[in-house]
């Protein structure tokens, strides 16, 4: 088959709600399309065609009187066969049988089981590729423990990786491969390829540019609620804790910024910790906390010398542009990439973290900068890991 008749689906979160799960299945959508001369179709892996722009639609009264009463179990593998179905008679709906090469999934933080939400899709995806007699190349994706996944949850996620026909499968760091072993998933030829989101300043044509004649730390507000979804321990990271951050850094001459990665949550948040500050009397910049898109997400950490965050997506995003961070842990995933790109020292562990240690750390960052060699590394990887992508599916074609 040529090139140019090659048809390749790519799966990705890309209209979540978090702007990071946009950026990174663009970056890898672009990256694909520039080394396959076919057609590459970016789909939303819940078969969103544009952002949601409002909540899901609460129960009816009867069904959340009914709802508390049905066991875990069933109740995952309601939701998984109701989502299976949906998207399976869009999807086919869509392909109306135009022949496709292969389907790639990734990357993003896709192997989890906390929830049926992945599972599910994950569960459609691969019954589309045993429906068109195609394989499925899962791509730098994360892998949460296999002991915080629910029973019926991770029972759907083990279906999809032992029974779909995966023709390779990539992790996006150490800790992810290490988990698929524990679950006893890891398959042979595993290999590590970095989160696509290490090419966003190559995606969005944007690099590292300092807009400001003092020097600007962005702090990446997120709301604690994101924390307790994930763990029965509490954050650290508390509105007082941002307020006497944003204080050190002012009095140390620097210029403070606040931004989310978009989620209503966050935006939430960061807009009480901006009228906080207000009332404290500390100079800040707002214009950050809710981006319009994943473009101006980029845009807006470009312009930061150093960065501050706890969201994973807001450290890769300032890699890529050139802007050392300091990770604020609560997921072991954020702690996996400071290892990942040798720069373990710039992770705190949100739960034991003092903001004089935190506007520290980050004021030494924005002075140091980052090993620049090590970092064009990296993203060579990441580039050549999506180069042996293409090469793979154009192979299997």
């Amino acid at each position: 088959m040529r090139d140019s008749e090659l048809r390749v689906i790519c799966f990705n979160d890309f209209f979540s709600a978090n702007l990071g799960d946009r950026l990174l299945g663009r970056c890898l959508h672009e990256g694909l399309r520039g080394e396959l001369d076919g057609q590459v179709d970016g789909w939303d892996i819940d078969g969103k065609s544009e952002p949601a722009s409002t909540a899901p639609s609460p129960p009816s009264k009867a069904r959340a009187m009914i709802l508390p009463l049905v066991p875990r179990r069933i109740k995952t593998r309601l939701n998984v066969r109701r989502a299976r179905h949906r998207l399976l008679s869009e999807w086919k709906r869509a392909i109306n049988g135009t022949p496709v090469s292969a389907i790639v999934v990734g990357g993003g933080h896709l192997l989890t089981g906390t929830t049926e939400y992945f599972p599910a899709r994950l569960s459609a995806v691969g019954e589309l590729a045993r429906a068109l007699g195609i394989g499925i190349h899962v791509h730098s994706v994360g892998v949460s423990h296999p002991d915080t996944w629910e029973a019926a949850a991770g029972e759907e996620l083990r279906r999809f990786l032992e029974h779909s026909p995966i023709e390779s499968i990539s992790v996006r760091d150490e800790q992810s491969a290490e988990h698929l072993s524990r679950a006893r998933l890891a398959r042979n030829g595993i290999s590590i390829a970095p989160d696509p989101g290490l090419l966003a300043a190559r995606t969005f044509g944007v690099e590292k540019q300092s807009l400001s004649a003092r020097f600007s730390v962005g702090l990446g507000i997120m709301s604690p609620a994101a924390v307790t979804n994930i763990r029965p321990e509490p954050s650290g990271i508390t509105d007082a804790f941002w307020i006497d951050v944003a204080r050190r850094i002012s009095a140390a001459g620097g210029e403070v910024g606040l931004f989310t990665t978009g989620e209503a949550g966050d935006i939430r948040a960061a807009r009480r910790v901006s009228e906080l500050l207000s009332a404290n009397g500390i100079a800040h910049t707002a214009s950050g906390i809710a981006p319009k898109d994943d473009g101006d997400l980029v845009n807006n950490l470009s312009g930061f010398e150093a960065v501050l965050a706890q969201r994973l997506h807001a450290s890769i995003i300032s890699y890529a542009l050139g802007v050392p961070s300091i990770g604020l842990g609560w997921d072991p995933k954020v702690r996996a990439f400071y290892r990942l790109t040798n720069r373990a020292e710039y992770f705190l562990d949100d739960r034991g973290a003092r903001p004089e240690e935190a506007a520290a750390r980050v004021l030494q960052a924005a002075r140091e900068g980052l090993d620049e060699p090590h970092r064009a590394q990296q993203i060579e990887a990441c580039h050549q890991s999506i180069r042996s992508l293409a090469a793979m599916i154009t192979q299997g074609t």
